[in-house]
Formats: C-alpha cells, structure tokens, sequence
C-alpha cells in the first residue's frame, strides 16, 4: 500500500511539473505531420492521465499523445516548467541555479552545464555527461557529444512569423484575429519560468511579451517558422519515462554487449531494411560490441572498439551474459584501507565490464590502466575512491589489486618496506607528471594551496606552458585571485603571450574579471598591449559587452582611443570584404547602455571588424512589475513603460579555461 502511494505520489509530482515543458516528437512517433515535422516544438498543455498528455504545438495543432509504456515525445528544454538544480551553475554561462535538465561531466570534478551550452558544444564534445532531470532524480550516463546526432528544432523562434494562439487574451493587441507579427526574441515570462515567452513586434507597430510555455499556456501560433537552436536529439529524455533508460527489443539496453552470431548469409538477409550491410561491417562478426542507441525504428546502434558504429536488426543481434566474479578470488578477499597503493587493472575490456554499477567507465580513465595510484576514500559500498596519474577516480574494488599497504606492508613479499618505498616512489612519477602541466590544471582550477607546492618544486617553471597557456593566463581568465597572487609572488610574467598573441590582460577581458585586471595592472602588466588580431584589452571588453572590466580599464587609465581592431569572431582574417569599416561604440555610452554609469570626457573606441554590423549589446525586456499572469501582462502600455526597469540575466559566451 504504501509502495502504491509511492508511486502515485511520483506520478503526480511528475504530472504537474511537467505543464509547460517544451517538447519534441519522441523514439515511438507515429502520428505523421500533427507536429510539424522532426525537430518542430510544441507545449506541453496537461496531463490527461499518467498515461496520456495534451500537447499544443508551435503550428496551433492540438492532441494528446502517449507517455508511459510507449513514448511518443522527448523534452526538450524543461526551465518554462520551472524546475531548477538549487545550488548549480552552469560552469560557461554562469546560470545560477541551472533552469530544466542539468548535465553533469562524468569525466570532470564538479563540472556542469545548462542545456543551452550542452547542446551548444560548450567544453570538450569527447567527454560523456550525466543527464540529471530533475532534482534528485537519477544520473544518466550519456554517450560523447562528439559522435552523437545533432537535428535543428523549428518553431517560436527569433524570426518567426506568428499571429495569436489557442490561449489568446489580449484584445487587439495584434490588430486584430489573423494580423502578423515577428518573434523578436524568447524571453522569461517570470523569474521563475525561464524561456517561456516570445517577445512579439506586432505589423502594427505594437511589441509585447506573449506566453510560450508558461503554465503550459500557447498565446502565439506560427505560421512561418523559425530555426532554433541544434540539438542532440538522442541525450534528451523521454517524457513520461521512468528510470536511467529504456529497453529496445529483444531485452536490449544502453549499456550491453553483443555479439553477432549468425550466418553471414543469414546476417546481410536481416538487415534489409535496418541499416543494410556493407564490408566494413565484417569487423562486427566475432567481435563484442556495446549498444549505445536505439533509433526510433527500434534498431540498434551497436559501437566497436574500433570506434566505428553500425545499426543493426535486433534480431542479429545476442547479449552477451557477463559473468559474475567469483568470490573465491585472491582480489575478492583484498581488504583495504585509506593510503593503500593499488594498481589499476590494465585490461580495457575487462575494467569497462567491472565498471558498470561503480562509478562507470569513462574514456578519460584510459591513461589510469595499469598504473599505480593510492586509495583516497572507501565508500558505503566497497568502492574506492583512487588517486592516480593527477586525478581522481571511483573504481570497482575489483578492478585494482593491491601492491602495499598503508603501513608499507606488501602482501605476501618479506621484504616488503624496500619494495614499498619503491612503489612509492613510482606513485609519486605517475601523480605528479609533468609539474608545469600539473601547475597550469592547478592554477585554471583555483587551487591556491596545490599551486603553490607545485611552485615549490625545484624542477617547477612559474612560467611554464600546458596547452598553450601559462598558468597565470588560465587563473586570470577564470577570475582566481588567490592564485593570481601566489604567481606574481612567484614572479610569474604578466606580459607573455599565447599563440594569438593574449596577454593575462586579454584573459581577464575575455573572462570579465575585472578584479584580476586591478591585479595585473598594479603587478605592472600593460594594459594597452595588443594581440595579433591587435586588440587590446579595452576593445575586448566592450566586443564582449563586460562593462566592468571596461570601467575598470579607463579607470586605471588605459588608451580608450585605440584603432584599427579586427572583432573576435574572424580571427586573422583581414582579407576578406568590409574588413576595414571602422565601428563606433563610444565608452561612455556602451556603459550607459549596459546598465553602468556614464563616464565623462573619454574618448570614442574605434573598432575595425570584419563584420558588417556593429556588435550588438542587447537589453532584454523584463519588468517585475508585469511578472504575473492578468490584464497587467497584455498591458501594451504599461509594458512600454517597464522595459528599462529590470533587464533580465545576459548570457554570457565567455568559456572558462578548463584543462582535463
């Protein structure tokens, strides 16, 4: 009984945080065009049932579909619901809390993204994610971006051409049933609902802000429809689905291994119609494979170590039975304690299988196998947290074996103290790699404390270059000032440049620090200094809309009158047409316009870009004022006179440094 309630409890929570969602025709579609097509985006309106749901589509149609036994639709973006990660930022834009799904890096400490910069390509495509849906609810472990299908969503977008909708309660607004209007942009109808509402400029001349999402509410219907973001449409989740994943046909799931043990006569018949056959598919025949997909036609998309993937009839296919390690084993009977040294097992497949269930298996933990690392913490349920090669790794206990004890004991050997001191010795090579690879990481990640031990040792550059960046380069885009401080205390130079030619200086302008950019300067670092596309700090700064910084720079006195600067966005590129049209942006009023005070007696920036237009510096529309559902919300009037008050959270397309 209580199990019962449970469940209904669950199912109603679901239910009702589920209004609102925006939504995308799912694994199971079958209902043709009612959508629009694959990619075009709808509302979820209500649930009829836990079985059922009513969603209104961006093209006015209305219908209800399937969401618990088959899945009909997938969820696209689930902040106009309202749901939120208390707690969470989005480690590139700064969203705070993550809004709709959060993705988690499985292969990162602590590292997360919103969807907008998930499915943007923001951080490293070869790295998997966790998808978190809600709260609480259950990591999903994903495949890597950077093999993973991308589809363009259509619908209510910028430059959408919509009139009224189902939900309509604004009068004449619009001018009237059947008159158009164009989306100008999505904006949050409340603080609470982000990216539920379309700011509409009316052929009347009339603008206001229109519910697309909001309590599951349709105000606008299109009827020219834009292109929104791409997205990856096999990592969104299934609406209505319960659990980490679901099962294709024949038991398969995300996760398993297959063989294929058919005839190969038999095997080319089958695929007719799935996938068909070529030659190179001759690798799969004999070799163990993992399924990562499963298509809307139920087929299966099997991975080889090979890399390649292939999509297969499921009736092709066999699971593979993994067997249970026995008890019996030397390794099953290893106790372990913190500070124990172990190594990794060096077997790729074998610690793939062993990994399911504890922790997961990562490719960034390839370098790991067969190295010699130390227990960090031993969790409830026998996994271990183990220090190795510069980073930190859970493992299934039964994936390491035991090489020496805490106390220098090593099993079964007597002259286990020499041993010891060896295997120690060969620990601290593969912890501490390279010192200036280790002193960049460190210094990109905020750790004052390791940074500074790392300085410490005597084959340590302060100076030292990973990837292309020193360490004060990295601390100084990604705003550490305690670091910052050890590194000048180190004399770290501030006026090194990487292969574009950025100095610190660039860095904290690209990562709007303007508490770093006080730092460097009184450190002497010079603020006028120029990259190769010869920009200067200042002319980042406004490029990139980061008013403090620019107050900052002027008012340590740098050059606010600079010219001849190629924009970010076309790097070196200054053959191609209009690359010599100067753009204006006058400092005083850039920081005006972004909300900052004005500054009298500066001089105009004058920029030189490749662009055509000059950068636009958006103030997006929002007044707490209007934030509530009711004849204020379509007050025209009353919105013209709210624009200004309260604009809501830019996004920012700055990237943090992050080295893994």
């Amino acid at each position: 009984m209580e199990a019962g309630a449970s469940t209904g409890t669950r199912t109603t929570r679901f239910m009702m945080e589920g209004v609102g969602a925006r939504v995308i025709r799912g694994p199971e579609w079958k209902w043709g065009k009612q959508d629009g097509g694959e990619g075009h985006v709808g509302t979820v309106r209500n649930f009829e049932s836990p079985e059922e749901v009513v969603v209104v589509w961006d093209n006015g149609t209305a219908a209800n579909y399937r969401c618990s036994g088959a899945f009909d639709l997938r969820i696209l973006d689930s902040a106009p619901t309202g749901v939120k990660h208390d707690g969470t930022m989005c480690d590139t834009c700064r969203q705070q809390p993550i809004f709709g799904i959060r993705w988690k890096c499985a292969e990162c400490g602590n590292y997360d993204l919103c969807s907008i910069c998930y499915h943007g390509d923001k951080h490293h495509l070869r790295h998997r994610f966790f998808r978190i849906a809600t709260p609480g609810s259950e990591r999903v472990l994903l495949e890597p971006r950077r093999k993973s299908k991308k589809i363009a969503i259509r619908g209510i977008f910028p430059g959408a051409r919509v009139v009224r909708g189902v939900d309509w309660q604004w009068e004449d607004q619009d001018g009237g049933n059947g008159r158009r209007g164009k989306v100008n942009e999505i904006q949050d109808w409340s603080a609470a609902s982000p990216r539920s509402a379309a700011y509409v400029i009316w052929d009347n001349g009339a603008k206001n802000l229109y519910r697309v999402g909001f309590e599951g509410m349709a105000d606008l219907k299109v009827v020219n429809d834009a292109k929104g973001q791409t997205v990856y449409r096999d990592h969104l989740p299934l609406l209505g689905e319960q659990g980490p994943g679901r099962t294709g046909p024949h038991g398969l799931q995300i996760g398993d291994q297959v063989n294929v043990d058919l005839e190969l006569e038999i095997v080319q018949s089958l695929q007719h119609g799935h996938g068909g056959w070529t030659d190179g598919m001759f690798e799969c025949l004999g070799t163990t494979g993992t399924v990562v997909g499963i298509d809307e036609d139920h087929d299966i998309v099997v991975s080889y170590p090979s890399g390649n993937r292939w999509t297969f009839n499921p009736a092709v296919l066999t699971k593979v039975q993994i067997p249970v390690p026995v008890t019996s084993s030397s390794s099953d009977n290893q106790t372990f304690a913190v500070g124990d040294l172990v190594q990794i097992c060096h077997d790729i497949e074998k610690i793939k299988l062993l990994q399911r269930g504890h922790g997961e298996w990562a490719e960034a933990m390839a370098p790991t196998l067969g190295k010699i690392g130390r227990v960090q913490q031993i969790y409830h349920d026998g996994d271990l947290k183990v220090e190795v090669c510069s980073t930190s790794w859970t493992y299934n206990p039964q994936a390491v074996t035991k090489v020496a004890s805490s106390d220098g004991s090593v099993p079964g050997n007597s002259s286990g103290e020499r041993l010891s001191a060896l295997l120690k010795k060969l620990f601290e090579t593969h912890v501490s790699g390279d010192v200036n690879e280790e002193l960049v990481k460190t210094a990109a990640n905020g750790d004052a404390a390791k940074c500074e031990e790392c300085l410490k040792r005597p084959e340590a550059d302060v100076n030292g270059v990973f990837a292309g960046h020193t360490a004060l380069q990295a601390a100084s885009q990604n705003g550490h000032l305690e670091v910052i401080k050890i590194l000048l205390r180190y004399k770290a130079d501030v006026e090194i440049e990487d292969k574009d030619g950025d100095r610190a200086v660039h860095h904290a302008a690209f990562g709007d620090e303007p508490g770093v950019m006080a730092l460097l300067a009184g450190a002497g670092a010079d603020l006028n200094a120029r990259n190769k596309r010869r920009q200067t700090a200042l002319h980042i700064a406004v490029n990139k809309g980061h008013a403090g910084v620019v107050r900052t720079l002027l008012e340590l006195g740098c050059h606010p009158s600079l010219q001849g600067v190629a924009l970010s966005g076309d790097r070196g590129n200054t053959g191609t047409r209009n690359s010599n049209k100067l753009l204006a942006e006058p400092v005083p009023a850039v920081l005006k316009y972004l909300g900052g005070e004005s500054l009298r007696g500066m001089a105009t920036v004058q920029v030189t870009g490749c662009s055509t237009q000059p950068p636009k510096l958006k103030r997006v529309y929002a007044s707490p004022g209007l934030a509530t559902c009711g004849s204020l919300r379509g007050d025209s009037a009353a919105a013209s006179q709210g624009l200004a008050q309260s604009p809501s959270r830019h996004r920012s397309d700055n990237t943090r440094v992050v080295f893994s």
